[in-house]
C-alpha cells in the first residue's frame, strides 16, 4: 500500500514539474486561501480554543448578574459571602477585583495595577508562586497583616529579580506591605487584568470607603471551581436558589434588583463573549475565500483535462481501473494542496503578527499567538481537505474518458466536453454567489462604520487631552482633601500657556463610570432596588465649557455649589424627555441613590454619546464634584494646539502638588473615540479585505471559464464567422455567457447575503450600526459594481474569440 502511495506521489510530482505554469498558478491561488485561514485560525485557536493556563480550567466558572438590557454588573461582597457559606456545588470560591495603588519609596512614584483577591484565589486556580508563598486565611481578614505578592514583570523591572525581596516592605498608597511571594513568569489573569501587585485585602478598594463596601457596592468578580461530578446546570440551579434567598434577605442591596438575573458560565466563555461572534464571522469569511480558491483550481484542472484525455485513455486501455485513475488524480490534487499549504503557512507567519497588532485591545488580555501543534495540524488537515474538494470533480470527469473515441481523436465536442463545460459553469456560479454574499456583508459593515465615523458625539473632541489621577484613600482620606487637591490642580493647569480651559470629571467622554438608582419627581414611590439605574457623573463647574457641550436651559454649576449648599444637578436632554417630555425640567427634583434629600435640577445640557459611539444616548445626571467627591478623577484639558505637547507640563503641576502622585492614561479624546470604534473597525476591515480577495478570485474564475470556453468552441466560432457572423455577434455571445452566469450567481448571492447578514446581526449585537440587513443602497450598488467587474473579466476572452481565423479553426481538430 505504501509502495503504491509512494509511486502515486512520485508520478504526481513529475506531472506538476511538467506543467510549471499551471502548478504555480494553482499553488499561489490555494496558498492565499490556506494562509488566510491559518492566520485567522491562529487567532481563533488562541482566543476560543486554547485552555486557560490554570489547573483543570474546564472546572472553572464565572458568576455574574445581568440587567434586562444585557449589560453586566459584577457581584457585591455580600452576595459572594452567601455563596461561600451555603453552596455545595463548588470545591472553592474565590473573588477578585482590579484596583490601582501607588508604589512609593522605591525610586519615582509609580501607579501599579493591583489585584485584590481572596486568600484562596491562587489555590482555586492552581497557580503556585515561583518564589515565596501565597496568602493565608488570617491575611484575608480586616485585622490581618498587609501582605503583597509581586508579578514577575514588576519583580524583574523594579527590583532586578532580587530573590531577597521576600520579607521586604513596600509602601503602597502610604501603607507598608510585606512581600510574601512572586508569581511565575507569564502568569495571565485576564478577568482581573494585568496586575503587578496582589493583596488579599479584597474587602478594601482605593475608590470606595469601607462603609460603602459594606453597603454592597458591587465590584468583586467571583470565580468558582466545580466539585467533581457536578455539572454546570446543577450549579446554575443551586445559585439561582441562593440568589432568591439573597434578594429576600437584602432587598435594598444594589445587586438584589428584581430586574437582574444570575449569569453562570464557564470562565473561558465569559472572557471571550465580546469577540467570539466577530471571530466566527471572520472565520466563515476566510472559509468562503478558500472555497472560491478551490473553485478556481478545479476550473484549472477541468481546463487541463483536455490535455490529459489521451494519457488517461492510454492508462485505461492498458488495464488501469477507474478507482486507480481517481486515486492518482486525487493524489496529485492533494499533493498540490499540501505544497500550497506550506507556502500558505509561510504567509500566515508573516501576517498573523500584523493581524494581532491590528486587533489590539479587541483580543482578551494576555492572548499569546503562536504556531503551535494545533495550528500546524489545522493547516495540514485543511490542505488535504482542500485537495480533495477541488480535485474530486475533475477526477471523476477524467476517469469517465471514452477510450475508443479519445484514442481515435474523435472525442472533441462529445458529451464529456459538454459536461465539463457545464461543471465549470456551475463552479463559476457558486463562486459568484459566495463572493456576492461576502461583498454585501462587507458593504453593510462599511456603511455601518461610515455612520459610526459620522456620529455627532455631542461635544467638540478636537485638541482635548484626558489624564487619570487616582488619589489613594489612605492619604486623601476625607472629601475636603480630595476637593482641595483637584481645585488647586485646576487652578494651576488652567494658568498654563496654551490651555483654553480645564475640568475634572469622574467619567471620560463616551465612557460611563457610575450608575445609581434614582427617583425622579412625579414617578411612583418604589423601593430603592426597583428604581431605574441612571448614569451619574461628578464634574467641576467647567466641564460643559471644556467639552463644549451646549447648555439648553437653566444655569451651570458654580464654585458656590459646595457640599454645604443645597443639592443641585444638571440633566441631559434624554433624561428630561423621558420624565418630563412636555415640561421644563429646570426646577424639578430627583432623589439620587441613598441621598436623604432630593436634588434640584438647575440646568439641562445637550445629549452626548455617553455609553460608546454605537449606543444611543442614555439619561445622565451631572453632579457638582464638591457634592460628590471621589479620589479617582479624570483631568480634561482643552488646548490651543496639539494636546500631546502638554502632558509633561501637566505632570509637573501634579508633582508640584504631590511628588508621590502619579498621572496615568494620558490620551486625547480623539484617541478615546477611536478606541470606541476599534472592534467594529477590526471586523469591517478584515471582512472587507477577504471580500476583496474573493472578488479578485471570482473575476479570475470568470475569466478562466470564458477562456476555456473559447478554446473549446474555437471550431464552432470559426464556422459562425465563415457563415457570415459579425465579430460583434461573437463578442456579445461570449460576454453574454459570462454575464448570464454572473447574474445567476448574483441572484443566489443576494439571497444568501440576506440570510447570512440576518444571522450575523443576531449573533453579534450591534454589528450593523443603524444599517438594516436589507439596506437598499448596499443591495443595489454592490451587484452593479460586481457586474462591471464581471464584464471586465469577460472582455478579454470575448476579444480573443473575435480574432479566431475561420480557415484555421475549420482545419484544426479543436483539441
Amino acid at each position: 500500500m505504501f509502495n503504491t502511495l509512494f509511486q502515486d506521489v512520485r508520478f504526481g510530482l513529475r506531472t506538476l514539474r511538467k506543467n510549471p505554469g499551471f502548478s504555480l498558478a494553482a499553488i499561489i491561488t490555494l496558498a492565499l486561501g490556506i494562509g488566510s485561514n491559518t492566520s485567522i485560525f491562529t487567532i481563533t485557536s488562541a482566543v476560543l480554543l486554547k485552555p486557560l493556563p490554570f489547573l483543570d480550567p474546564q472546572q472553572l466558572i464565572s458568576i455574574d448578574t445581568q440587567q434586562k438590557d444585557g449589560q453586566s454588573r459584577c457581584c457585591s461582597l455580600n452576595w459572594t459571602d452567601l455563596l461561600r457559606e451555603h453552596s455545595r456545588s463548588f470545591s472553592s470560591i474565590a473573588v477578585s477585583a482590579p484596583d490601582n495603588l501607588t508604589l512609593t519609596g522605591r525610586g519615582e512614584p509609580l501607579e501599579v495595577a493591583a489585584g485584590r483577591v481572596s486568600p484562596g484565589f491562587f489555590e482555586t486556580l492552581g497557580v503556585t508562586p515561583q518564589l515565596g508563598r501565597t496568602f493565608s486565611d488570617d491575611e484575608g481578614r480586616t485585622e490581618g497583616k498587609p501582605v503583597v505578592m509581586l508579578s514577575d514583570t514588576l519583580w524583574q523591572t523594579r527590583f532586578g529579580g532580587d530573590r531577597a525581596i521576600i520579607g521586604q516592605t513596600l509602601t503602597l498608597d502610604s501603607t507598608p506591605y510585606t512581600v510574601v511571594g512572586v508569581l511565575p513568569a507569564g502568569s495571565q489573569f485576564p478577568f482581573v487584568g494585568l496586575p503587578d501587585v496582589w493583596t488579599p485585602r479584597y474587602f478594601e478598594h482605593s475608590l470606595f470607603t469601607p462603609q460603602r463596601l459594606r453597603m454592597g457596592v458591587g465590584y468583586l468578580t467571583p470565580v468558582a471551581r466545580l466539585r467533581p461530578g457536578v455539572s454546570l446546570e446543577q450549579a446554575k440551579a443551586e445559585i439561582e436558589l441562593l440568589y432568591q434567598q439573597y434578594r429576600k434577605e437584602s432587598p435594598a442591596a444594589p445587586d438584589a434588583d428584581p430586574g437582574l438575573s444570575v449569569v453562570v458560565t464557564y470562565l473561558q466563555d465569559s472572557l471571550v463573549a465580546n469577540i467570539r461572534g466577530s471571530l466566527l464571522i471572520i472565520s466563515f469569511a476566510v472559509g468562503a475565500v478558500l472555497l472560491i480558491a478551490c473553485g478556481n483550481v478545479a476550473g484549472l484542472l477541468l481546463s487541463r483535462a483536455l490535455a490529459r484525455r489521451k494519457e488517461i485513455a492510454v492508462r485505461t486501455a492498458l488495464g488501469a481501473r477507474r478507482f486507480v485513475v481517481i486515486r492518482q488524480l486525487l493524489t496529485e490534487s492533494v499533493l498540490l494542496a499540501v505544497i500550497a499549504g506550506f507556502v500558505g503557512l509561510g504567509l500566515s507567519l508573516a501576517t498573523t503578527r500584523s493581524l494581532a497588532a491590528f486587533a489590539g485591545s479587541n483580543l482578551p488580555q494576555g492572548t499569546h499567538l503562536a504556531m503551535d501543534a494545533r495550528v500546524l495540524f489545522f493547516t495540514l488537515a485543511i490542505s488535504a481537505l482542500t485537495g480533495v474538494i477541488f480535485g474530486i470533480f475533475p477526477a471523476l470527469q477524467l476517469s469517465r474518458t471514452n477510450v475508443n473515441a479519445t484514442l481515435r481523436d474523435e472525442g472533441r465536442g462529445a458529451s464529456g466536453g459538454r459536461s465539463r463545460a457545464q461543471l465549470t459553469s456551475v463552479l463559476v456560479v457558486a463562486q459568484v454567489a459566495v463572493t456576492m454574499a461576502l461583498l454585501v456583508i462587507a458593504g453593510l459593515l462599511v456603511r455601518s462604520f461610515g455612520k459610526l465615523l459620522r456620529v455627532d458625539p455631542g461635544f467638540d473632541p478636537e485638541n482635548v487631552l484626558t489624564m487619570n489621577i487616582s488619589l489613594p484613600t489612605v492619604k486623601y482620606n476625607d472629601a475636603q482633601k480630595q476637593i482641595s487637591f483637584f481645585d488647586e490642580l485646576l487652578r494651576r493647569v488652567s494658568a498654563l500657556p496654551g490651555v483654553r480651559s480645564a475640568a475634572v470629571s469622574a467619567a471620560l467622554p463616551v465612557i460611563p463610570k457610575r450608575i445609581t438608582p434614582v427617583l425622579p419627581e412625579g414617578q411612583p414611590e418604589v423601593p430603592l432596588a426597583e428604581r431605574p439605574f441612571i448614569i451619574i457623573e461628578a464634574t467641576s463647574p467647567s466641564l460643559l465649557e471644556t467639552l463644549r457641550i451646549p447648555r439648553l436651559a437653566g444655569r451651570g454649576f458654580t464654585d458656590a455649589d459646595t457640599s454645604e449648599a443645597p443639592k443641585v444637578i444638571i440633566v441631559n436632554r434624554a433624561l428630561s424627555r423621558r420624565y418630563w417630555p412636555n415640561e421644563n425640567a429646570v426646577g424639578k427634583h430627583i432623589l439620587i441613590g441613598r441621598m436623604p434629600t432630593p436634588s434640584e435640577i438647575i440646568g439641562v445640557a445637550g445629549d452626548t454619546q455617553n455609553s460608546g459611539l454605537a449606543q444611543d444616548t442614555k439619561p445622565l445626571i451631572y453632579l457638582p464634584f464638591q457634592q460628590l467627591p471621589w479620589g479617582n478623577m479624570n483631568l480634561i484639558v482643552r488646548t490651543g494646539s496639539d494636546p500631546r505637547g502638554f502632558v509633561s507640563a501637566i505632570r509637573a503641576q501634579v508633582a508640584s502638588l504631590d511628588p508621590d502622585q502619579p498621572v496615568t492614561a494620558a490620551q486625547t479624546v480623539d484617541e478615546l473615540m477611536d478606541t470606541s470604534r476599534a472592534q467594529p473597525k477590526f471586523t469591517m476591515l478584515l471582512i472587507a479585505m477577504f471580500s476583496a480577495a474573493a472578488l479578485v478570485l471570482a473575476a479570475i474564475g470568470i475569466y478562466g471559464m470564458l477562456a476555456y470556453t473559447v478554446a473549446q468552441r474555437q471550431q464552432e466560432l470559426g464556422v459562425r464567422l465563415a457563415l457570415g457572423a459579425e465579430k460583434s455577434d461573437i463578442f456579445r455571445l461570449v460576454v453574454g455567457q459570462g454575464l448570464t452566469l454572473t447574474l445567476i450567481g448574483v441572484g443566489l448571492g443576494l439571497v444568501g447575503a440576506l440570510i447570512a447578514s440576518s444571522i450575523a446581526a443576531r449573533a453579534v449585537a450591534g454589528l450593523f450600526y443603524k444599517v438594516h440587513t436589507w439596506d437598499m443602497a448596499t443591495f443595489v450598488l454592490t451587484p452593479l459594481a460586481f457586474l462591471l467587474i464581471a464584464f471586465a473579466a469577460s472582455y478579454f476572452p470575448a476579444l480573443r474569440a473575435t480574432h479566431v481565423e475561420p480557415t484555421e479553426a475549420l482545419r484544426g481538430n479543436g483539441s
